[in-house]
């Protein structure tokens, strides 16, 4: 395997400031010329993978990355993902996770075969992943079962991920995560903080589990093959932090798509398979631990005071996209610019409705606690 030998990363330390990173990754991208990034060759993919390649087209592109569809002499499938905004260091760590991951040997869990790695042309290459994603479950019309048993076993298998990466317990982060939230952009009332106060006090006192983060774990990246589950997209930056963040931004993922079906679909039966599927995805996931951490009556204010943080991940980045005039971001052509303003636009608005709800189900959170 040519170029495969990159600098590791070292190991991180504990951090929730996510917001904080965002805005960071932002302002970098924004400030930094970014130069044009060639294509590989169909030359250059054969040579890093040792066999001929006999087919060999782009498949899909965004901002960030161009996705390419290889056949192989030897009759496999395989993609190739170029980083257009990247750094080696992360193209690294995203092909040792997916040996890392592979490694783990979880049931019911299938992780992509890195094959090569192309580190000039910011390249990783890798098995094709079958399946379609369990996000699309809901909108192909399969079974209420299927899905419930489909988000269960995603459960169990974050679970066992953070089983094999925790490395300990300790008191919730509520200063780290209040100075994220502060650096949020968006406006909250004064009830809105009055209640971010007190939840921000009643947590104080719960006990989470720390350790290695996915922290892209969701729908969009679990693909339904044959009744197992294909794990995509390997995170590219290591990350310890509170894994409860992982769990929760799987169901604010879903959340997110029901209330798009429900918009779409307002008088599909469907609907009600959604509260069931995240009640197995929560039942799958709980099982796998000895003890509930945080424990029972603060687990539903943790869980969405890292909602929150994750909604206010997403408004950041789309308030990023909104502002952002650099050519080097958006390109030079000026149609993709706009779309890509007017799109932030829309989900900047959703995810403020999203806020909006969260804070209320806070609301609610604090006042059953109460009564227990």
């Amino acid at each position: 395997m040519n170029d495969s030998t990159l600098a590791q990363t070292a190991a991180p330390a504990f951090d929730c400031a996510f917001v904080c990173a965002t805005r960071r990754r932002l302002e970098s991208i924004a400030t930094n010329r970014i130069e044009p990034l060639e294509p590989p060759s169909r030359a250059e993919l054969e040579s890093a993978l040792g066999q001929r390649i006999q087919g060999f087209e782009l498949w899909k592109t965004n901002l960030r990355n161009r996705i390419y569809r290889l056949r192989l002499a030897d009759g496999r499938a395989a993609v190739a993902k170029q980083l257009v905004i990247g750094t080696a260091a992360r193209l690294q760590h995203g092909f040792d996770q997916l040996n890392a991951l592979g490694q783990l040997q979880i049931p019911g869990l299938h992780v992509p075969e890195p094959l090569a790695l192309l580190g000039k042309k910011r390249v990783c290459v890798m098995e094709f992943a079958p399946g379609k994603t369990i996000k699309a479950l809901l909108w192909s019309r399969a079974t209420g079962d299927e899905i419930i048993e489909t988000y269960e076993l995603a459960g169990k298998i974050l679970g066992q991920l953070h089983t094999a990466w925790i490395e300990g317990t300790r008191s919730f982060p509520v200063e780290m995560l209040a100075r994220d939230l502060a650096e949020a952009p968006w406006h909250l009332s004064a009830r809105q903080k009055k209640f971010l106060h007190l939840a921000l006090e009643s947590v104080a006192a719960a006990t989470v589990r720390t350790g290695q983060l996915y922290y892209d774990y969701k729908p969009v990246n679990l693909l339904l093959h044959s009744g197992e589950l294909y794990l995509v997209d390997p995170p590219e930056v290591p990350r310890n932090g509170v894994q409860l963040w992982d769990f929760v931004l799987f169901l604010s993922s879903v959340r997110r798509e029901s209330w798009r079906f429900r918009l779409r679909r307002p008088y599909d039966r469907q609907r009600g398979t959604v509260t069931r599927a995240l009640s197995a995805f929560t039942r799958g996931y709980l099982r796998s631990f000895p003890e509930a951490y945080p424990e029972s009556i603060l687990f539903a204010p943790t869980a969405r005071l890292i909602e929150l943080q994750s909604t206010a991940v997403l408004m950041t980045m789309e308030r990023g996209m909104m502002d952002s005039t650099s050519r080097e971001l958006l390109g030079d052509n000026y149609a993709r610019q706009l779309r890509t303003k007017l799109t932030a636009r829309m989900n900047f608005s959703f995810l403020e409705m999203e806020k909006a709800w969260l804070f209320r189900q806070l609301e609610r959170d604090l006042e059953k606690s109460e009564k227990d």
